[in-house]
């Protein structure tokens, strides 16, 4: 295969479901159509590309006039911001999976590598998954994020306050629409497109925030120059490690067990000073894609990464109310109920005794 052409077989996408009597369509940006090289195997009545040029009245013209009403789509636009349509431009008849491929720089092998993970990904595990994580939540009262490996442990409380929970995950229904690669479970303080900087999780105690970051750039103006050097000053994170304080749900210190580590810190103490808000754990991600390759950068993609047995990440920030969201992967968090059930993650045998080596902070 050519490194230049990206390879759509609808056939290979599960979640889809049955084709029969549906359309299929594509939806990209005019800058990828000579790299596209569109499957028809499977027995849709006729397949579709379109150009999407941006712009959320634009994406509901294309859904009016270029869409039939009943079909597959999905979005592939990098170059455009693609946000989900309401329930009255999706239509009750057309499914609809959007790659999440703007908010971080997305090259044509980037999308042929995430484009393999969406083919990799099988719902029917997602949903017992996703059942799974229910049931043993549902059994208590809290959840347990632990880090074995620098015994912390932080509890997110479960009825103190209404919380909303998104699952992107599992099988698409006939109006639905999901982002992929799929295989999320998130938990918010409010609706996930609104943002009030009072609201809070209802979450105390430490939590450890090291693994892969992922800087997403917001819709106000931004240059990814700037989005690059922030990152790069972030990712030592995937070698060192951050402990951070969290009282209802804000986070009032962080240090560093590892001197080298302190070029994060000073990242987010810019942040910090920049908009206060970053100091705000907005999202829980509880991540459960477990055939995702995690292809290392800043790659929106990666979110959903689930390692064996499930992954969590931390979310702060909320473009476009704030300039940038950052999710941090951290393979090293275990999540449990109460009753020393685990949800997600993979429990460490052993706790490092090691103490810290003149650790390095930054508090309010």
């Amino acid at each position: 295969m050519p490194s230049s052409e990206i390879v759509v077989d609808p056939a290979r996408i599960r979640q889809f479901g049955d084709p029969t009597g549906t359309v299929f369509c594509l939806v990209t940006n005019a800058a990828l159509l000579e790299h596209i090289q569109l499957i028809k195997t499977a027995p849709y009545d006729d397949y579709r590309i379109i150009d999407f040029r941006g712009g959320e009245d634009e994406f509901a013209r294309l859904m009016r006039e270029d869409v039939p009403e009943q079909a597959h789509v999905l979005v592939m636009s990098p170059s455009h911001f693609f946000q989900s349509p309401p329930v009255d431009v999706l239509g009750p008849r057309r499914k609809l999976l959007g790659m999440a491929c703007n908010s971080t720089p997305t090259d044509v092998e980037t999308l042929r590598h995430f484009l393999r993970c969406v083919e990799a990904t099988d719902p029917q595990a997602q949903e017992d998954f996703s059942d799974r994580f229910f049931e043993l939540a549902e059994r208590g009262e809290t959840l347990e994020y632990r880090d074995d490996r620098y015994g912390t442990v932080a509890v997110l409380r479960l009825f103190d306050r209404e919380l909303v929970w998104n699952q992107q995950a599992g099988l698409v229904g006939w109006g639905e629409q999901q982002i992929v690669p799929a295989g999320e479970i998130s938990v918010l303080p409010i609706e996930i497109r609104e943002f009030e900087d009072y609201l809070r999780l209802p979450l105390d105690g430490e939590i450890v925030i090291q693994g892969n970051p992922i800087l997403h750039s917001g819709t106000p103006s931004f240059s990814r120059r700037d989005q690059e050097r922030i990152h790069s000053k972030l990712w030592p994170l995937s070698e060192f490690a951050v402990v951070a304080q969290v009282d209802n749900g804000l986070i009032t210190k962080m240090t560093c067990p590892d001197p080298a580590g302190r070029v994060i810190l000073e990242m987010f103490e810019a942040l910090f000073e920049v908009d206060s808000r970053y100091r705000i754990v907005w999202e829980i991600g509880h991540a459960l894609n477990t055939t995702l390759d995690l292809l290392p950068g800043n790659h929106a993609m990666n979110e959903v990464y689930g390692a064996t047995q499930g992954c969590l990440h931390w979310g702060i920030g909320l473009t476009p109310f704030t300039q940038y969201h950052l999710d941090i992967i951290s393979p090293g968090t275990t999540v449990t109920n109460e009753l020393g059930d685990v949800l997600l993650g993979t429990p460490s045998t052993k706790t490092s005794t090691e103490p810290p080596r003149s650790p390095v902070g930054l508090a309010t």
